[in-house]
C-alpha cells in the first residue's frame, strides 16, 4: 500500500512540474494535457485519475507556485527599518520567480485570470505598506507617490517572471544582475544618500 501511495505522489509531483513548464512557457490556452502527459512520461489516464479537467491541473500548479512564494514572503525579516523590508521582500519574490517555474506559472495563470487567487492583492498591498512607511519616514523622495513606487516595483519584478520564462529560467536578471537593478531603481527613489540605503540588502 505504501509503495502504491510513494507512486501516486510521484505521479502527482511529475504531472504538476510538467504543467507548470507548459503553462509557463506556453500559457493556459496554449497548452494542452497531451503535451503535459508527454513531457511527463505519463499516461492520460494517470493524469485524469489525478485531475479531472485542465483547469484542475492549473489549480494545483498555481496552489503549489503561490505556497512557494509565500514561503518566501514568509520568511523575509521584519525589522522595523522600511527599506531594508521592501529590499528583502522584492529581492526574495524576485528570486522566486526567477528559480521556481511553479511560482512563474501560478503567477502566469492568475494574472490572465486563469486562476482565482489572492496572491496579487496581498504581494501589492504588503509592497504598498512598506512604500508608504519608508515615504512617511522621509526615506522616499516627495517628488514619488507611493503608488507610483508600488507600481515600479511591481512591473520590476513582473519583468524577472518575464525574462526567466524567455531564458528558461537560465539567464535572467536575478539572482546575479537583479540586485543592482533593483538598487538602481531604489537609489533613484531614495531622497538622499543618508535615506537609509546603507543597510539595504
Amino acid at each position: 500500500m505504501m509503495k502504491k501511495q510513494e507512486r501516486a505522489t510521484r505521479t502527482r509531483t511529475s504531472l504538476v512540474l510538467a504543467a507548470a513548464r507548459n503553462f509557463d512557457r506556453h500559457g493556459y490556452d496554449g497548452t494542452s494535457l497531451a503535451a503535459v502527459c508527454g513531457d511527463a512520461g505519463i499516461s492520460m489516464g494517470a493524469l485524469t485519475f489525478h485531475f479531472r479537467s485542465k483547469a484542475a491541473l492549473a489549480a494545483a500548479v498555481a496552489d503549489e507556485g503561490v505556497g512557494e512564494l509565500q514561503r518566501i514572503r514568509a520568511a523575509c525579516p521584519h525589522t522595523g527599518r522600511p527599506l531594508h523590508d521592501l529590499s528583502a521582500l522584492v529581492l526574495a519574490v524576485a528570486g522566486t520567480l526567477h528559480s521556481s517555474v511553479r511560482a512563474r506559472s501560478a503567477a502566469r495563470l492568475i494574472t490572465e485570470g486563469h486562476v482565482a487567487s489572492d496572491w496579487p492583492a496581498v504581494w501589492r498591498g504588503e509592497v504598498r505598506g512598506l512604500v508608504e512607511r519608508a515615504w512617511k519616514s522621509g526615506a522616499l523622495t516627495k517628488e514619488v507617490r507611493p503608488g507610483t513606487a508600488t507600481q515600479l516595483v511591481q512591473h520590476l519584478v513582473e519583468g524577472v517572471a518575464i525574462d526567466a520564462r524567455v531564458t528558461g529560467g537560465q539567464r535572467g536578471p536575478a539572482p546575479s544582475d537583479f540586485p543592482e537593478v533593483w538598487r538602481a531603481a531604489l537609489t533613484g527613489l531614495a531622497a538622499g544618500p543618508g535615506a537609509g540605503l546603507a543597510d539595504v540588502p
